[in-house]
């Protein structure tokens, strides 16, 4: 009887609410139900289904002002604690770009490191001296560089309930930063006479509440602009579902763009701009619209009936179950076993 695949998933220290965290969860428990057992390294208020270890005793996120006066030293710490047990595991597979490879110089066992966000040439080569191997989300976030794998985001979408009736309204999901777009997402809303709803992280930074209050809070009059603040991940798929469309305008390249998935895998199409990955991840014009002119994403949503909420809901499950991306990493992890 071939020896099941024992995997130690260390999780970023933050919220588990996040597009980095969210993706974490997926994969762990994807990776349990393809086999494998998986240990999830993570603060002690997230909720897994997987055996789970707790690196802090709650999210950098929900912590109170006072106890993470010292957040390096609380990052670190997350990452370091996995190094002492993990001679009882075959991979040790890491998150969190910042600290990772201290403890990966420290690991014995292979290590692999998933870039969650877009990295610079000098980051790529520290973490790969490291010893670590390197997986990137999407071509665009890789450009070419020598990664080992490229593999995107999954969702479990046996527990995602679409909803095929034309939703109510529009839905902007993200953090509230320049460069996500919610300033494009209000004027489209506004110029199509549509009611947005708007979830999302304000942050803790000046510039980050700043940007809210300027951008965000002078419209919300809760009766076309709606902000709803950060809601549990389970809510997001029901916000999702509801929703006509969602606005994803960025204005920067991303490393993946998982909010977009999500929303198809909800039936919910998806109306953004032509940023890198959407054009690699969103090909098909029955469940997305892309351009960088606002007069014609304005236009899309005036024209909602272009898309095919059953076509969302079947390019979700052909391209982004979590099953499919559980079984890349598994490839992957048995590859590099093979070459010890």
């Amino acid at each position: 009887m071939k020896k099941r695949l024992s995997i130690a998933m260390v999780a970023p220290p933050f919220g588990d609410t996040g597009g980095p965290e969210v993706a974490v969860l997926n994969l762990a428990e994807a990776l349990e139900k393809a086999g494998a057992e998986v240990t999830l390294f993570a603060p002690g208020d997230w909720h897994t289904s997987v055996k789970h270890v707790a690196t802090l005793p709650k999210s950098i996120w929900n912590m109170k002002k006072e106890e993470k006066l010292e957040i390096d030293s609380l990052r670190m710490q997350s990452q370091m604690l996995v190094v002492e047990q993990s001679d009882n595991f075959d991979i040790v597979h890491f998150h969190c770009q910042r600290f990772s490879h201290f403890a990966a110089e420290k690991i014995k066992k292979p290590t692999v490191l998933t870039m969650h966000n877009n990295f610079s040439d000098e980051m790529l080569e520290e973490m790969k001296k490291s010893g670590m191997k390197i997986v990137a989300l999407s071509d665009a976030q890789a450009r070419g560089r020598d990664v080992d794998a490229i593999i995107g985001h999954g969702l479990p979408m046996k527990n995602i309930k679409p909803s095929y009736e034309k939703g109510k309204y529009l839905l902007f999901l993200g953090r509230i930063a320049e460069q996500k777009g919610v300033d494009t997402a209000i004027e489209i809303a506004k110029k199509t006479g549509k009611k947005l709803y708007i979830i999302g992280r304000i942050g803790n930074t000046k510039e980050r509440k700043k940007y809210f209050t300027e951008n965000v809070e002078s419209f919300v009059d809760e009766k076309q602009i709606f902000y709803l603040g950060t809601v549990e991940h389970e809510k997001i798929y029901e916000y999702c579902a509801g929703a006509e469309a969602l606005l994803f305008p960025i204005k920067r390249p991303e490393s993946f763009g998982l909010v977009s998935l999500e929303a198809l895998a909800c039936g919910t199409p998806v109306i953004g701009t032509k940023v890198a990955p959407l054009p690699e991840i969103l090909r098909n014009e029955k469940v997305a619209f892309l351009s960088d002119k606002t007069e014609e994403l304005i236009d899309a949503v005036k024209n909602i009936d272009r898309f095919d909420r059953h076509a969302c809901r079947k390019y979700a499950e052909d391209n982004f179950d979590s099953l499919v991306m559980a079984m890349k990493y598994l490839e992957l992890y048995e590859k590099i076993l093979k070459n010890i």
